[in-house]
């Protein structure tokens, strides 16, 4: 919810805005607009971003009327009160910004999106002085990060492998019977740096634990003495990092059109699926997929609808897929799945559903319905082999049967 009674700061936020996926902007000029919004049972806003000078609310009235609405609530603002933003801060806004140049405008910008992304984050604090604790865990959950808290290295340890989403730690240094190096180790045997960030802190470290506690895996390291500002500063570059790391990726490994892995990430993720699950005594079958006469979809109904037909059909082989499997598109009307620990008839059972999805999909009454009737033909290797090219090579000739056979069929070994 935008609250801004000036029409060009409006236009300009909102187009900025505009830009976060999944994020809309609903505006209010004034108090009585936004209070009448948040009225309204079907409006539930996941930040605020409220000017001061308002003309119903011309002292900051209207940051009372979010807080109370128990929103996220940014101050973006021409009006410099240097008492007034240390009030404000302390009721529990999460930032004052001022109007005063473009690269203000970025940063609420990115301080928006990181706010919102938080709400789907946890974060765990590991900390003995449980008035710290609480100052910390207040200062996350005023980001809408998901706080969780431990107040000794065996509970913290013990909470790693249960919380959902878990993407920062911060991490005492000094903790009862033990320093912060044995969690720290815990931690980044289970999670690199470029997956979960932990961040050190201490009130007495010197410049020797910092530069070890960093060697070691840690991503920063904080006085407890730091301001809340630069604290939160610091929590949300880390956590940008993240999302950039994860985003080059996906770019990397990912397949653009399908949303499946690509050849690339089956080669190399794919290859240590296969291999583990071979040193366990499990089969892991792989199966060779192929659209059939996906070069006459193209040639009749143009290169858009066929990329449609790519797109949908990751889809349906992404969600028919069981927990453990690993798909991927390998080009053009390739795709491939690795099937661990799956038995050979629930592998059938698995392309029959693949195969009646994309019927439904391009049947009569199907979203695709314009292309007409498209089947896929399927190679099954025999979940024995001894590494993954062997079992490519095996699907890709049950492949060619099926493909030879009439299509629309599969071929199991």
């Amino acid at each position: 919810m935008l609250v801004e009674d000036a029409s060009f700061f409006e236009r300009v936020i909102r187009r900025q805005l505009s830009e976060i996926h999944g994020l809309e902007v609903v505006s209010a000029t004034n108090r009585a607009d936004a209070e009448a919004l948040l009225a309204r049972p079907d409006f539930n806003p996941v930040v605020a971003l409220v000017d001061l000078t308002l003309p119903d609310a011309p002292d900051g009235e209207i940051v009372d009327v979010t807080l109370a609405a128990d929103l996220p609530t940014i101050v973006f603002s021409g009006r410099f009160d240097q008492a007034l933003r240390h009030t404000l801060l302390n009721k529990g806004i999460v930032d004052y910004i001022l109007k005063d140049s473009p690269a203000s405008l970025t940063y609420l910008t990115t301080l928006v999106q990181r706010v919102y992304a938080n709400r789907h984050i946890d974060a765990l604090v590991v900390d003995d002085s449980r008035v710290d604790t609480e100052v910390i865990a207040r200062r996350l959950s005023l980001y809408q990060l998901r706080v969780h808290t431990a107040p000794d290295h065996q509970t913290a340890i013990a909470m790693l492998d249960t919380i959902e989403n878990l993407r920062l730690v911060i991490l005492d240094y000094i903790l009862p019977s033990v320093d912060g190096f044995e969690i720290l180790r815990a931690i980044r045997g289970r999670q690199g740096m470029n997956e979960l960030a932990v961040i050190g802190l201490s009130g007495k470290a010197g410049p020797e634990v910092i530069a070890r506690f960093l060697k070691s895996g840690a991503n920063d390291f904080l006085p407890k003495s730091c301001t809340p500002e630069e604290f939160m500063l610091r929590i949300s570059q880390n956590l940008d990092m993240l999302d950039r790391i994860q985003t080059l990726s996906t770019m990397a490994h990912g397949d653009a059109l399908s949303g499946l892995s690509n050849r690339r990430h089956l080669f190399s993720e794919g290859n240590g699926l296969f291999d583990k699950t071979r040193r366990g005594g499990e089969e892991i079958a792989v199966a060779a997929i192929d659209i059939d006469t996906f070069k006459s979809v193209n040639d009749r109904h143009g290169h858009e609808q066929g990329d449609e037909l790519i797109r949908m059909f990751g889809t349906i082989l992404r969600g028919a897929c069981p927990q453990r499997a690993f798909p991927a598109r390998l080009g053009g009307d390739e795709f491939c799945v690795l099937l661990p620990g799956l038995p050979a008839p629930d592998c059938m059972a698995f392309v029959e559903k693949v195969r009646a999805e994309l019927a439904g999909l391009t049947g009569a009454r199907g979203q695709l319905k314009s292309l007409g009737p498209v089947t896929i033909s399927v190679g099954v290797s025999s979940g024995t082999e001894a590494n993954l090219h062997a079992a490519l090579r095996i699907a890709d000739m049950r492949l060619y049967e099926a493909k030879h056979g009439g299509r629309n069929r599969t071929v199991a070994s």
